[in-house]
């Protein structure tokens, strides 16, 4: 999620809870029931229906943060593989090493047939970002003197 798409939702929910903030609303909990009762349309997220509970959250969350209480979380493991531990992706990565020259689907494979990970656990893009992450997609190119098809360093040397 985006920062826009951040703020604009934090602006939905602040639109739910002006009412209370500003003291237009009777009974918080009346307030609350009222809105909970109804459906809205999110931003970035679609129609929704939202509990009491979780309106008092997001009142709360003003309360301590300000607006940036507001805003949907980032997660903390943003970027991370959940699936596998990190002896796990070791052993993955040092596997690789070995076998630089093998596509990366037939490496999956290779890695569901040996017993290292369950399909239906971890699948192929799981391994295929840590994979990419750490450079280990494609062979290794060998530097070699750049030459075309039939051609020969010297040329009618006898």
């Amino acid at each position: 999620m985006e920062e826009k798409d951040r703020e604009q939702v934090a602006l939905f929910r602040f639109g739910l809870l002006a009412p209370m903030l500003l003291g237009q609303a009777a009974s918080q909990k009346e307030y609350l029931a009222e809105v909970a009762a109804k459906k809205h349309q999110a931003p970035y997220y679609g129609e929704k229906e939202f509990t009491p509970k979780t309106l008092s959250c997001w009142l709360l969350a003003y309360r301590r943060e300000g607006f940036e209480g507001l805003k949907p979380k980032r997660r903390s493991d943003r970027g991370q593989p959940r699936k596998f531990t990190t002896e796990q992706e070791e052993d993955i990565l040092a596997l690789r090493q070995l076998e630089r020259d093998m596509p990366a689907s037939v490496f999956y494979d290779r890695l569901v047939d040996k017993g290292e990970i369950l399909p239906m656990e971890v699948s192929y893009a799981t391994v295929y970002r840590l994979l990419k992450k750490h450079g280990l997609i494609g062979k290794d190119r060998q530097k070699s003197p750049c030459r075309k098809r039939f051609a020969y360093d010297t040329v009618n040397i006898r």
